[in-house]
């Protein structure tokens, strides 16, 4: 299949495979407040799309999404939230049922100590180890006061404590996200630190750039990571080398300014999330790209609803889809808001036209 993509990326709107992957969310419960978070972030409020809309996924639903995604032959299904998924009672069958099908699963969680504490969700993964293709979590910085005030409702040590407890007993590979930007660069280095002497070694440090939806200080444009930030671009590097060094791989992203190619989402992958303006018995299965501006404020409410259709591929290639894969090619964006997205490649993005000034 990555043969395939490599080939059809960019060259064809109507596509010869299935999507890499797909995201399922299974509930937007959550225990966090998050600075960069749309769905559950005080600044959202009244400025969002996706901002407090309650949903729970079945697990027959869930069962049903999955059916189509394995028959479809859609290579990767991880299993998430608009919250915290082990907030949703039917989260371990749903991880058994992704192993019945594919043989592995990933997922994301927050660790909240009392949820796991109580139904002892770390024994649960653990005993599932060896059918767990990596654990996706968000670390915002290696002080505890940083990453809490980023990740509000978090705590730091809480985290580091449940993956220690994980990666002492099991050899799952922890998958830590970093959002980059301007305020909280300064204290990644670290958390390679406190993960290697607490005996988190299975583990790979993703950096990714700020999406920003510009409704708070945190979350505007003006705080996403650019080529002028040539102190940032230097400490990425020096990151990287000290990964290296100890045996961990850290991947970094390109300043939010050079973007060679449009938009690849859409070539890509889906997720199942809800959105303002999608019936209520529809939330979970609303298909959109990600969470971008374009769908958090923009009109990109939707890509269809998943049920509608009888296979993958019929959604994959739906008229929506094509419409804007091929719009893509001829440089047209499906939201003004995608200006103001790292991932947009036009020469009048916000971010393109800020360092030409500078």
């Amino acid at each position: 299949m990555e043969n395939t993509y490599q080939n059809e990326y960019l060259k064809e709107a109507v596509l010869s495979y299935p999507p890499r992957h797909i995201t399922i969310g299974v509930t937007s419960a959550c225990n966090n407040r998050c600075l960069f978070c749309s769905y559950h972030g005080e600044d959202a409020k009244g400025k969002s799309n996706v901002y407090n809309l309650p949903f729970m996924l079945s697990m027959e639903d869930f069962k049903r999404i999955v059916d189509m995604a394995y028959t479809g032959k859609v290579g990767k299904v991880h299993v998430c939230g608009t919250g915290e998924p082990f907030l949703n009672p039917s989260i371990l069958d749903m991880l058994d049922y992704v192993v019945e099908r594919y043989g592995q699963v990933s997922f994301q969680s927050n660790f909240w100590k009392t949820l796991f504490d109580r139904k002892g969700y770390l024994d649960e993964i653990i005993k599932r180890a060896d059918k767990i293709s990596y654990i996706a979590t968000d670390v915002c910085s290696s002080l505890e006061k940083e990453h809490n005030y980023i990740k509000q409702g978090s705590n730091y040590g809480e985290l580091v404590e449940a993956l220690e407890y994980i990666s002492k007993r099991s050899n799952i590979k922890i998958m830590p996200f970093l959002i980059l930007t301007r305020s909280n660069c300064r204290h990644f280095k670290g958390i390679i630190d406190e993960f290697l002497k607490r005996g988190i070694r299975n583990f790979q440090l993703n950096i990714g750039n700020l999406f920003s939806y510009d409704y708070s200080e945190f979350t505007s444009s003006e705080n996403v990571y650019t080529s002028a930030d040539t102190e940032i671009t230097q400490m990425l590097l020096e990151l990287v080398s000290y990964g290296k060094e100890k045996g961990i791989t850290v991947t970094i992203p390109k300043p939010a300014d050079i973007t060679a190619k449009p938009c690849s989402v859409f070539w890509e992958k889906f997720q199942t999330w809800p959105v303002k303006g999608c019936p209520k018995e529809r939330f979970g299965e609303n298909m959109i790209p990600h969470a971008c501006a374009a769908v958090v404020r923009g009109n990109l409410n939707s890509l269809g609803y998943i049920f509608d259709y009888d296979n993958i591929m019929d959604a994959w290639n739906s008229k929506k889809l094509v419409e804007i894969r091929s719009n893509l090619l001829k440089g047209i964006y499906p939201s003004e808001y995608c200006k103001n997205c790292y991932l947009c490649h036009l020469e009048e993005t916000y971010y393109k036209r800020k360092v030409k000034a500078e």
